[in-house]
């Protein structure tokens, strides 16, 4: 019933908000309002199981070992906001990971939170210069992992105001970061690995500031 709960509040689309289900887009096609990384293929395709039902925006790899397979959605830029979306792993094969960006600057600067389907892992990376650091991450010795499962949806949420990071997964808060890093106005997005990549549907992004 909390998951339910939390799930139509995620989909909720209030003052300041932008979102995206794709269901009005042209199917093969990167979706109107969105930039991908050339590396990267994403595009509307029809999928039964999308929780607006009918379409979904698939990532996966073109190409291995070139650019960041980045989504960059243009529509807002923002400093402060709260960024959610649903998101399938798919393929059974290692490497296989989900992600969400936000203050995206440049190809080199911006923060990502990926979520992996193998390590059973959510981490928050703080991507300057081009050189990937970990922020904080769910996996801590002695801590539960997360069930991450491939072929399953999930939701994922994170909050940003100045320095604090609020993570969510699912009906709860995962944990909490303070990091400077990277302070200014940017884009948000999403971000898909491995040879099943992913694929997402309900993007919202609300600004805050």
């Amino acid at each position: 019933m909390h998951k339910l709960v939390l799930l139509a509040a995620l989909t909720a689309v209030g003052f300041g908000a932008e979102s995206a289900n794709y269901d009005a887009s042209r199917q093969g096609q990167l979706p109107a309002g969105w930039s991908a990384a050339p590396s990267h293929e994403w595009v509307v395709r029809s999928d039964k199981t999308a929780p607006s039902h009918p379409n979904v925006l698939h990532g996966a790899p073109a190409a291995s070992g070139q650019a960041t397979p980045l989504a960059l959605f243009d529509k807002v830029v923002c400093k402060d906001g709260d960024l959610s979306v649903k998101f399938r792993i798919d393929g059974s094969q290692h490497g296989n990971a989900a992600g969400i960006v936000w203050r995206y600057q440049d190809p080199n600067n911006y923060y990502l939170l990926t979520l992996n389907a193998d390590e059973k892992s959510i981490v928050l990376h703080r991507v300057r210069n081009g050189a990937s650091e970990v922020v904080s991450t769910s996996k801590r010795a002695g801590d539960e992992a997360e069930d991450i499962r491939p072929g399953q949806w999930h939701v994922v949420k994170v909050a940003f105001r100045g320095s604090r990071v609020q993570v969510f997964f699912g009906n709860r808060i995962l944990f909490t970061a303070d990091d400077s890093g990277i302070l200014a106005a940017g884009k948000t997005g999403l971000w898909a690995k491995g040879a099943g990549g992913a694929v997402f549907d309900d993007f919202r992004i609300d600004k805050k500031g």
